[in-house]
């Protein structure tokens, strides 16, 4: 007889209990046959299902390998530079060709120009009239010899000028918020422009969180102008939290225009003056060649003042360059817009803070550069005593 096993789970049982009753002996009367053995196979032992499951394996291979490169992201560069510029920058307007045009032609070559002059790594950059203006800046760019092959744009409620972000290596990831809102006077509002957040990482370790604003203008609202950007400011700094509580020890660079002063209640509210020196943010209070700090010209009042900041966490402090964080002076800036950039630098490499950099701040913002001397002695300066 052929004793070989059939390849199939219903057939291998009925087998093996055909044999049985074949090979059992006879019993004398009255006693009761032996009931057959019970076999309990496993379905994945035999030959005829160990192709289905073979199978089954291979085509979860593309689940896996799509799932770890979502995980792992794009690919890091293999180290950072050795300083990064970040230039931080409201372009006033700058809309599309197919829209109607506030800036002439030489403005819009300026600002490209003034970009190109800066040499950033990243650009932060306010009042961008969408994608197709993003696109628009960067072949004037290219035109010039500069080219970003990152770009990204946030779209919020505010559909006519957003902020963008354009960067020479594309960032390990993007959140931005673009959905956020308050409550203000029984209404539920959303942030009008947004907030950028880029995540740059480096394969040394170092991780930079970016984050871009462009707060509530002065200009007239029902609503009350000075509390939506106070509304504004404080969700920004609740984002910054969010970072800091995850990682305490997260470099934070907070840039954009603000739309106030520094002695303001949304300006106060997203520093934390009232934290802890490891909670607050630092304002890096740039400096021109003229030891001049304003940043926004409004010409109908003749009016000069500082509305776009540079803001740290406590951990990148060390790691900001203080020197080499400035306004630029360009003598056409005014033809690209009213406002001026600034450009922060900074060394992708964790550093121990030093005593003295804090030294070279007031409570959170950078202390004045004073004049000599010798230019104010024996001199009444406004309605302050002489200078001893």
């Amino acid at each position: 007889m052929n004793h070989r096993m059939p390849q199939n789970l219903a057939l291998t049982r009925l087998w093996r209990i055909a044999r049985y009753e074949r090979t059992a002996p006879c019993h004398g009367a009255g006693k009761p046959a032996p009931q057959p053995r019970q076999v309990n196979v496993d379905p994945l032992s035999l030959p005829s299902r160990r192709p289905v499951s073979i199978l089954r394996i291979l085509a979860t291979i593309p689940v896996w390998l799509f799932t770890l490169a979502n995980s792992l992201g794009q690919p890091l560069p293999p180290q950072p530079p050795e300083t990064i510029r970040v230039m931080v920058y409201n372009v006033y307007n700058f809309m599309p060709l197919s829209a109607p045009q506030i800036k002439t032609p030489e403005s819009r070559d300026t600002v490209a120009e003034i970009i190109h002059r800066g040499k950033a790594d990243i650009v932060v950059l306010a009042e961008m009239g969408g994608d197709k203006a993003v696109e628009e800046l960067r072949e004037l760019l290219r035109q010039k010899g500069t080219d970003y092959p990152f770009a990204t744009v946030v779209h919020a409620y505010d559909r006519t000028r957003n902020l963008a972000v354009l960067a020479m290596l594309p960032p390990a990831q993007t959140k931005h918020d673009e959905n956020s809102s308050y409550n203000l006077k029984d209404q539920r509002i959303r942030v009008r422009r947004g907030f950028a957040h880029c995540v740059f990482k480096w394969r040394n370790g170092y991780i930079l969180h970016l984050l871009g604003a462009h707060l509530k203008s002065k200009h007239f609202d029902r609503l009350g102008q000075t509390d939506m950007r106070r509304y504004e400011a404080r969700l920004l700094r609740y984002r910054f939290n969010d970072i800091i509580g995850e990682d305490p020890e997260a470099n934070v660079l907070i840039v954009g225009d603000m739309n106030d002063t520094p002695d303001s209640s949304p300006i106060s509210t997203l520093c934390g003056r009232r934290y802890k020196q490891e909670r607050q943010l630092f304002d890096l209070r740039p400096l021109d060649q003229h030891s001049m700090v304003w940043t926004h010209l409004w010409d109908t009042a003749d009016s000069y003042t500082r509305i776009d900041y540079a803001l740290v966490s406590y951990p990148l402090l060390p790691e900001i360059s203080l020197e080499a964080t400035f306004i630029p002076s360009f003598a056409d800036w005014y033809i690209a817009s009213d406002h001026r950039p600034i450009i922060v630098t900074l060394t992708p490499h964790e550093t121990p803070l030093q005593p003295d950099r804090l030294s070279q701040f007031h409570r959170n913002f950078r202390t004045p550069t004073p004049p000599p001397s010798s230019l104010h002695e024996g001199r009444v300066i406004g309605t302050r005593k002489v200078r001893r």
